[in-house]
């Protein structure tokens, strides 16, 4: 059994980051699941969550958009929408796109009141609801983390 990891983070921009580990946990669609050298093969799907990478005893947090996580052969690939640290999220730019999904909610609510709005459409703004309440309460949590 390997005494690291290899984590990979790929985003649709760019490689985040490419380093050896001694694990990450990751935040799962069922939970957050953390990954030690040896694992299991692994084929999972991720959430909007904080990934924590500990390396050499100092952990380190980012936040991940939804996704997917490979687990083979001691390397961790993760595939994801977005990746940042904490320093990489402006507070005041994320309270404002925080409100403007609770008012978009809001104004479907409103609207489905009237008339037929698909659960899809709905489940997309749901989805962008909790992105943003992540990102400010992760960047607020974080500050000065990185």
């Amino acid at each position: 059994m390997a005494e690291k990891l290899l984590l990979e983070v790929v985003t649709p921009e760019r490689a985040v980051l490419r380093e050896s580990v001694d694990d990450v946990v990751l935040p799962g669609e069922l939970g957050q699941m953390d990954v030690f050298p040896g694992h299991l093969p692994l084929l999972t799907s991720l959430t909007v969550g904080q990934m924590v990478i500990t390396a050499d005893g100092k952990q380190r947090y980012l936040l991940i958009d939804q996704g997917f996580a490979e687990i083979a052969d001691d390397r961790v690939t993760v595939l994801t929408e977005s990746c940042d640290g904490a320093s990489d999220i402006d507070v005041e730019q994320a309270k404002r796109a925080l409100e403007e999904a609770e008012a978009r909610i809001k104004e479907l609510e409103t609207i489905s009141t009237a008339d037929v709005i698909e659960e899809e459409t709905f489940e997309k703004h749901r989805l962008a609801l909790k992105r943003q309440r992540m990102r400010l309460a992760f960047a607020e949590e974080r500050a000065g983390d990185d």
